[in-house]
């Protein structure tokens, strides 16, 4: 036997020339034009000699399922010339114009000896197409049951939260009106019954602390030594951030007492913080409810700094011990949701807290600073505590991503998953470094989104 059969058997072209010469043989297909149906005969090979064929099936739900993408110089209709039913499974479809050349099992050649031989590859290829499309129809059916079944549970999991956060935005209202409510009546009573000092609460209220412990307590010794005042007045007087101005009205008329002046400022920042949680939790539980919410949410300017200091008054106990250092380079607003900046810059924050206490980092410090680059706002926060492990370091932005010390979980998981799809939300970037000493997260968010 004549091995070179095989090889030639190989050559598309060889076989074209041998079997699809016959010009009166040809079909000339328009763009969409159906060559063959489900379940109808066929007793034709077909080559293509110009053009594209796609072969369809149906899926379970009717819908067609694509199974081959034929082009020039491929065979169409092995699997029903060869078989003995010499019937067609799938409905094949011209994709562009196309011409095809076609022997059928009338011809004599097909009855030679030489015929199988020369098309055996021809038939090994179409069996090992189909071995391919089993396998990739079997694949995809797993991939489809895996995402229908998580599908399922994110929705029961969205009801659950939808529920919840149903219940907590009730009860999340009622501190938010009874925070204003309190904040309205205590407004009018300072005003009454401390008509020089209302000023001290009006302004806490409204801006809350701004200062951080370490600028405290440079100004309360600078206070200390320049009015000669004991360290306790000294430190009301800082935390209450009352301008030099101010202290000399106030020695002058004879106050020397400035507990009230702190108990105004105290309960001014506390009220402030107040309504900054409930307002911030409102934000959360509004996101809760909108998962799945394809619904644009509207945009307003923002003060970067405002959601930094936001984020610090809901971390105030968390940063209890801790040195902060805020660099702010740049006074700037931009189009975003406030309560999306408040949890990004919450997250980082209260991750930072945690590493540093966990380890009981000596002499623990956290770094703020914003600034403008290239139109790009650019916010860092970092810290000096332990660092991230470097294994975990590329994966930390991924969802269920974690690190836990001794079953204390740090957050870096879902948390980071979340602040990294708010801040690409806004057409942003967040990167992080990290090392021992030293761990940095750069958020950068365009000034014009």
């Amino acid at each position: 036997m004549d091995k070179s059969w095989f090889q030639k058997s190989r050559d598309v072209g060889w076989l074209k020339s041998k079997y699809f010469n016959d010009d009166t043989k040809r079909i000339y297909l328009k763009k969409g034009d159906v060559l063959l149906r489900p379940n109808s005969h066929n007793d034709r090979l077909y080559l293509i000699c110009k053009g594209v064929l796609k072969g369809f099936i149906e899926d379970e739900h009717g819908e067609p399922f694509e199974i081959f993408n034929s082009t020039n110089d491929m065979f169409v209709g092995v699997y029903s010339f060869f078989s003995s039913e010499h019937m067609s499974y799938s409905t094949v479809v011209a994709a562009e114009d196309t011409v095809l050349g076609y022997i059928d099992r009338s011809q004599a050649v097909v009855s030679s000896p030489d015929f199988a031989q020369h098309f055996l590859p021809v038939v090994v290829n179409e069996i090992y197409l189909r071995q391919l499309l089993a396998g990739q129809m079997s694949l995809e059916r797993q991939a489809a049951m895996k995402k229908l079944a998580e599908t399922e549970k994110m929705s029961t999991l969205g009801q659950l939260a939808a529920g919840i956060a149903h219940e907590l935005n009730n009860a999340i209202g009622v501190v938010h009106r009874n925070t204003e409510l309190l904040a309205h009546s205590l407004r009018e009573y300072f005003e009454l019954k401390e008509p020089n000092l209302f000023s001290f609460f009006t302004g806490s209220l409204e801006k809350g602390q701004r200062h951080s412990s370490s600028f405290i307590r440079e100004r309360r010794k600078e206070i200390e030594q320049k009015y000669k005042l004991p360290a306790r007045v000294a430190k009301q007087l800082a935390k209450a951030n009352v301008e030099d101005e101010q202290i000399n009205q106030l020695l002058k008329s004879g106050m020397h007492e400035f507990k009230p002046i702190q108990f105004l400022i105290d309960t001014g920042v506390s009220l402030h913080d107040m309504n900054v949680a409930s307002t911030q939790a409102a934000h959360v539980v509004k996101s809760v409810r909108e998962l799945g919410n394809t619904q644009k949410i509207t945009l307003v300017e923002t003060d970067i700094n405002e959601t930094i200091r936001e984020a610090l008054s809901l971390t105030k106990n968390m940063l209890v011990g801790i040195k902060l250092n805020i660099v702010a380079e740049v006074e700037g607003t931009l189009l975003a949701n406030p309560g999306d900046l408040v949890q990004v810059w919450l997250n980082l924050l209260k991750n930072a807290c945690e590493s540093l206490n966990h380890a009981k980092t000596p002499q623990p410090e956290i770094e703020i600073k914003t600034w403008l680059e290239n139109n790009v706002y650019k916010v860092q926060i970092a810290d000096n505590g332990p660092g991230i492990d470097k294994e975990l370091l590329p994966r930390i932005f991924q969802p269920n991503v974690t690190t836990k010390v001794d079953g204390l979980s740090f957050g870096l998981g879902l948390g980071l998953s979340i602040l990294k799809k708010i801040v690409e939300s806004y057409q942003g970037e967040v990167a992080v470094t990290s090392k021992p000493g030293r761990t940095s997260f750069i958020v950068q968010l365009p000034k014009k989104v």
